[in-house]
């Protein structure tokens, strides 16, 4: 999968099969990156947290969500959660050490709406952190 010109247009594989992943259903997502994992584990592992969104952690189990949070300042987990809804809230909050939610909480219910850059930078932040704890065997994503 490597990037090549053709007529003029540049093709990028791996970019390409990344946007078809974000897009797919998790079985759908979980089938192919089965079969490119069978065939080159490394490349199956870089699209699977290439395609990693914020949106995505809360699918895991909670035991796993738990252990991400666990690793992030409530302050950054305050802003990526005012950009989410409230499900994600509820359970985000559900998941942290009370002292932790309650400080996220308060961050996350202040007018945020100005800094949403710094709210998707925090998305960011925590996605990163997954995908670390991931390397390290500590989670399985």
């Amino acid at each position: 999968m490597s990037d090549t010109t053709n007529g003029g247009i540049f093709i990028n594989g791996k970019k390409q099969i990344v946007d078809m992943l974000q897009f797919m259903s998790e079985s759908e997502r979980k089938k192919l990156l089965s079969n490119i994992k069978a065939r080159n584990a490394s490349m199956a592992r870089e699209l699977s947290e290439k395609s990693l969104s914020f949106r995505d952690l809360f699918q895991l189990e909670d035991h796993i969500v738990r252990r991400i949070l666990q690793h992030i300042n409530p302050t950054i987990i305050g802003l990526a959660l005012f950009l989410s809804s409230t499900k994600v809230q509820r359970k985000t909050l559900t998941l942290m050490q009370r002292e932790d939610a309650e400080e996220a909480f308060k961050i996350m219910n202040q007018n945020l709406s100005h800094k949403k850059i710094e709210c998707k930078k925090a998305q960011d932040k925590i996605l990163a952190t997954a995908i670390q704890l991931s390397r390290r065997n500590m989670i399985q994503l």
